[in-house]
């Protein structure tokens, strides 16, 4: 990835609030022409900094009423065991997101099930039958009050 100037961060933090900005709207707000936008704009797309642009849709919306964080705990976490469980939590479709992390637990997953049935349902396909999670920790969100929040550029250190 190339290094990023203010314009191009100034591109980024914009579209983060909202991709949908009008290219004219967009370059006034970050001071280009529209043309020299949507070129830095592709540049941004092409070397990974936008890794990809999506609607972010309301779970409950489409009929995923609960949502949980799993922390789960591996018996050992050599690299092919964990990248035999993370290709087969991609796989599942209640798996929202995955971490890899120090600590106590080894990956935190962020799931979204239809009901406890459906958890429970997920748990014994995913989590129970792999030989290699030692353990699963469920915590069961009950609000989301900050969600999807864009990522502001670092201040400049010194200031």
């Amino acid at each position: 990835m190339t290094s990023l100037d203010t314009f191009d961060l100034r591109i980024l933090t914009a579209l983060q609030r909202d991709a949908r900005t009008p290219m004219s709207e967009l370059a006034e707000q970050v001071g280009l022409s529209a043309p020299a936008c949507y070129r830095r704009i592709r540049a941004l797309r092409e070397s990974g900094a936008i890794e990809r642009e999506f609607a972010l849709v309301a779970p409950g919306v489409m009929g995923w009423s609960l949502t949980m964080i799993v922390l789960v705990a591996l018996e050992c976490d050599r690299a092919r065991i964990v990248d035999e469980l993370v290709c087969k939590l991609r796989a599942a479709e209640e798996v929202l997101d995955v971490w890899y992390v120090t600590g106590d637990h080894d990956l935190v997953l962020q799931v979204a099930a239809r009901d406890m049935s459906a958890y429970d349902d997920f748990t014994r396909r995913v989590l129970h039958s792999e030989e290699h999670v030692r353990s699963f920790k469920t915590l069961v969100v009950l609000q989301q009050p900050k969600r999807a929040a864009p990522l502001a550029p670092p201040s400049p250190v010194g200031r």
